[in-house]
């Protein structure tokens, strides 16, 4: 093997290691919709079907469908009796399974239950705990939304994470929803770091832009043009102003990494290329925007969400573009540079031509 398909081979390599959650299936979003009234709290919790795979898919076809469900009900139940309770002055809230049904949001197939709790009296105070589907997705996240008439709280249950406690608005004021926003936005920082960390096909994309920028210049410009298009259609498509067919968006993604790396193989200098990381950046923004909206943004904070999520992908572009971008202008000396960069292509180039097959199926 020469150095050069080495080097090729070691920075594919490299960039699926950033991403290794991705394909294990150690990363997974879901999400817990709670309404409170009076007595009664009305519990939504959506799970990524891959988070029942292991327990509940009984015909290991990899899919979970309404009749495999109903056939699982018993198991379901108990499983939510073991790891998810809702307590009311230390006593344990009585749960009702009323519903369950398979249904694909966005490009992520999943289920969605339909629960029940009920209390003597009047809930003024309540304490969660989420304990669901870490011993086999140990980066699981389910971004908790909370009403009450006029209240909204938002939290986000993780590992580190499992218990939170929720004070409505009749027993003290509501500046409790707003005490802990901090914290919130904060969060969806790091959502959108980890977003981006382990956006294996938005990766590749920008290692595809960058292997033929010769300056640190020419890679600033595509990276704030890529920077520059995504935000628009993140917030466009996150607050509901755009509406796309996120499967189809999946599909758009795979070939904007095919197009730029069959042109790595015929342009060698980059000057133009940030016009053309602007056109594909708004397809890439549609990708980060479905990971988003689809688990509920926090309606009294809309914007700053928004703004610290995009924040977060920045960030966590920029981490892998600090490491990457000195690597590949010190490799640029050498004379079989040139070569390095076509078999790079090539090699992402199989791979995002697999994942647009993939998608399009």
């Amino acid at each position: 093997m020469t150095l050069r398909t080495f080097l090729s081979l070691l920075i594919i390599v490299l960039f699926f290691g950033t991403s290794t959650p991705a394909f294990a299936h150690s990363e997974s979003m879901g999400y817990s919709s709670i309404n409170v009234k009076g007595n009664e709290i009305n519990f939504e919790l959506f799970f990524d079907q891959r988070d029942l795979l292991v327990q509940f898919d009984t015909n290991k076809d990899n899919n979970m469908d309404n009749e495999e469900l109903s056939s699982q009900k018993e198991g379901i139940e108990a499983f939510l009796q073991k790891d998810l309770r809702i307590d009311v002055d230390s006593q344990p809230l009585t749960m009702e399974l009323l519903s369950m049904e398979a249904i694909t949001k966005g490009a992520t197939k999943g289920v969605v239950l339909q629960l029940e709790f009920s209390a003597d009296e009047a809930i003024e105070q309540f304490y969660l705990h989420y304990n669901l589907v870490y011993e086999d997705a140990p980066f699981h996240k389910s971004i908790l939304s909370v009403r009450s008439g006029d209240f909204f709280y938002q939290d986000i249950f993780e590992m580190s994470r499992k218990d939170i406690q929720v004070t409505l608005p009749e027993s003290e004021t509501g500046s409790s929803a707003q005490s802990d926003m901090g914290s919130v936005l904060w969060k969806y920082f790091l959502l959108g770091i980890e977003h981006i960390l382990i956006g294996y096909d938005h990766l590749l994309f920008l290692l595809s832009l960058v292997l033929i920028a010769p300056r640190f210049k020419d890679a600033l410009k595509i990276v704030t043009a890529f920077t520059i298009a995504h935000s628009i259609t993140l917030f466009l498509v996150a607050s509901g102003s755009m509406h796309v067919i996120p499967s189809w968006v999946e599909v758009l993604i795979a070939l904007s990494i095919c197009y730029v790396a069959v042109e790595n193989l015929f342009v060698q200098k980059a000057k133009w290329r940030w016009i053309l990381t602007a056109v594909f950046g708004l397809i890439h923004g549609m990708g980060f925007a479905g990971a988003l909206a689809e688990r509920g943004l926090p309606e009294h904070n809309l914007i700053g969400s928004l703004l610290t999520f995009n924040l977060g992908v920045e960030a966590g572009q920029l981490m892998i573009l600090c490491l990457l971008l000195p690597c590949l202008i010190w490799l640029q000396r050498f004379p079989w540079y040139r070569k390095m960069v076509i078999s790079t292509s090539c090699l992402i180039f199989v791979l995002a031509f697999y994942w647009f097959i993939q998608r399009l199926l």
